[in-house]
């Protein structure tokens, strides 16, 4: 079976396009912004036409529809490695069963199955980028901006302060960039307000749908070779309502029972109450909602859980003895929501950079880049305080570089 580390690094290749794409975005604006700025008045207002309809935004336009064909294309690809790992894991428990067991490559019903259900994700990734947007601040109120409007939005506030010297329009720009940069591109429900960055929506809706795809296969499978029973998958750090359960296997019917919130008990004996004894709250069902543990069906008693109790006690204790960090003791899971808050502000960050270096704005420039010196310190910090492994990758974006800034010196055109 695939680990949930593996399953990350799997569908990474999408998120880290959805990256490239918020990067050339923002450096084409820049770039767009600083082409007005370097012309008088005039000059601007014959510029701004091309800008708007002409060959820059069309780039855009076209940079995003070449990063969505890419990652549709890979969704079909990610969808059957996954299945495929899944269904040969299952191989064991059709031979104990006496059932037929049709290899992989040959099983074409099930491949036709992966790839209807492929296709369904695609679509609702294409209808994902359709929403794609800009929150900036009006009045103290979050204001959602498609990317095509804000465009023209911009420009046509950069060339209302064109000709002023470039202190004067680069502070006229300052906010206005500051809070693109901070936002990158981002989903929209314009109904209900709801919004992530892409790049996060990537991976969210793909965890999403191959636990679904998961899910629905391996009820599937059980069906087949008469499952009495499930596994459940592991992971380090796990949530504190997840931490005893993970790795545990049950019966159909006492899973049935953790599933619908009633006191169950585990194959080896353990019992799970309903509600927590230590919090006194309801626990989250497996696999559902915001949790991408994985559910195996298997036969009970055909093989050993793939970790021991030892292991599994290992893995809690680690997390709960946990580390200290600025004066406050931290569990290794809240370690890692840490981790995870300082790598998405240091994007942020770097992002800013490269719409501020596109654009040749100094002052946003030098402050993005102190605020990632000190974010990234941090991170360092936190790192050795909890012995986590980084994660800085998840940081990196590779159209920044720091340059020098003298902001003593005023530039002009």
């Amino acid at each position: 079976m695939l680990s949930d580390e593996v399953i990350d690094k799997v569908i990474e290749r999408l998120v880290v396009r959805m990256e490239q794409a918020n990067e050339y975005v923002l450096d084409e604006i820049g770039k767009s912004i600083k082409k007005l700025g370097t012309l008088s008045p005039s000059k601007a207002q014959q510029l701004i036409q091309i800008l708007k309809y002409g060959g820059d935004y069309k780039k855009i336009t076209r940079k995003l529809k070449e990063i969505t064909k890419l990652n549709i294309q890979d969704i079909e690809a990610i969808f059957k490695e996954v299945a495929k790992n899944d269904y040969e894991f299952a191989e064991q428990f059709y031979k104990y069963r006496n059932k037929r067991y049709i290899p992989w490559d040959e099983n074409k019903q099930l491949q036709e199955q992966v790839k209807a259900l492929a296709k369904i994700t695609a679509k609702e990734y294409a209808n994902l980028t359709k929403t794609l947007a800009f929150a900036t601040v009006d009045k103290g109120r979050i204001k959602y901006t498609e990317i095509s409007k804000m465009y023209q939005k911009l420009l046509d506030e950069a060339v209302l302060n064109v000709g002023q010297g470039k202190e004067t329009f680069d502070s006229a720009m300052y906010r206005t960039l500051k809070q693109l940069g901070e936002s990158g591109i981002r989903t929209v429900d314009f109904a209900s307000g709801r919004s992530m960055s892409a790049d996060s929506a990537v991976r969210m809706q793909m965890k999403g749908a191959l636990r679904n795809m998961h899910n629905e296969i391996q009820q599937q499978f059980g069906e087949e070779f008469d499952s009495d029973g499930v596994e459940i998958s592991v992971h380090l750090n796990p949530a504190p309502d997840h931490e005893l359960v993970q790795g545990r296997q049950f019966s159909n019917e006492e899973f049935e029972r953790f599933q619908t919130d009633q006191d169950a008990v585990s194959y080896d004996g353990i019992e799970f109450p309903a509600v927590s004894l230590e919090t006194g709250h309801d626990r989250r069902s497996i696999s559902q909602y915001n949790c991408y543990h994985y559910v195996f069906s298997i036969v009970l008693g055909v093989n050993k859980p793939n970790y021991s109790n030892e292991q599994l006690q290992e893995i809690i204790d680690s997390n709960n003895k946990g580390f200290d960090f600025e004066g406050k003791h931290y569990t290794m899971y809240e370690g890692t929501q840490l981790q995870r808050k300082l790598e998405t502000e240091i994007r942020k960050q770097k992002d800013t950079q490269i719409l501020a270096r596109a654009s040749d704005n100094d002052k946003l420039i030098y402050e993005s880049q102190e605020k990632i010196t000190q974010l990234t310190n941090k991170y360092k910090d936190l790192s050795e305080a909890s012995k986590l492994p980084t994660s800085l990758d998840r940081a990196r974006v590779s159209g920044y570089r720091r340059v020098n800034v003298d902001l003593s010196k005023e530039k002009t055109w």
